[in-house]
């Protein structure tokens, strides 16, 4: 596994201490990536992204996270796509590879088909991804949610990661959501996008959820039926 997380600034302000911030979020899940730790920020200060990397298709530094493209997007990635190689040779007449990675096909097939790029991964997968030219921030988790992806809104940030912990210092106060606590002593899990952290929630399987102009969108882009 992997280890993925970061922030955004829903105005047009830099983040106070971003680099500091990222940093914090990087140490609480070192565990996830053992074999190397990446971290990234826009010029302005606006957006953040970290990456804990377990290497495991493409070892070379060339696959390291995050990962920027010539185009300016860039992606933290915790997963495996299952079918990269065929979409890498579909979509290599379009897109310059400069590594081994499912990592860098993703940005070839977002590259291409932008949002929509969800309906030719197959795996399991929770990635962000910073696309420069729109100024949004495009995340996905897979569509049966085998990769974790946790995310809560403080003030005028917006912050993710792979593990609720790394965003538990930036809340106001830590309180247990009792409603989430009950459900997961009688089933052993919490129902919805509840954690057992108030202000904290998970993304749904099978959803999407971006960042542009300051406001949070959510939409399931997969379903069983």
């Amino acid at each position: 596994m992997c280890g993925i997380a970061g922030q955004i600034s829903l105005t047009n302000s830099p983040i106070p201490s971003v680099h500091s911030g990222l940093a914090a979020m990087s140490r609480l899940i070192a565990h996830r990536g053992p074999d190397g730790q990446g971290q990234w920020q826009s010029d302005d200060g606006r957006v953040g992204l970290v990456h804990r990397r377990l290497a495991i298709i493409d070892l070379s530094e060339s696959a390291a996270q995050p990962m920027r493209a010539a185009n300016g997007a860039v992606i933290t990635y915790n997963g495996e796509i299952y079918n990269y190689p065929e979409l890498r040779n579909a979509l290599k007449g379009n897109w310059s590879f400069r590594s081994h990675s499912d990592t860098e096909c993703i940005l070839a097939a977002y590259d291409k088909y932008g949002d929509s790029c969800l309906d030719h991964l197959r795996g399991m997968f929770a990635f962000a991804l910073w696309d420069e030219k729109r100024q949004q921030l495009f995340c996905a988790r897979d569509r049966f949610g085998i990769k974790p992806f946790y995310y809560c809104q403080l003030g005028d940030v917006f912050y993710f990661a792979s593990e609720a912990k790394a965003l538990v210092p930036f809340l106001n106060e830590i309180r247990t959501n009792k409603t989430a606590l009950a459900e997961y002593l009688t089933f052993q899990y919490t129902i919805g996008e509840k954690t057992l952290f108030s202000g904290i929630r998970q993304l749904l399987p099978g959803h999407a959820l971006s960042v542009e102009d300051g406001k949070v969108k959510i939409w399931r882009y997969w379903d069983v039926t």
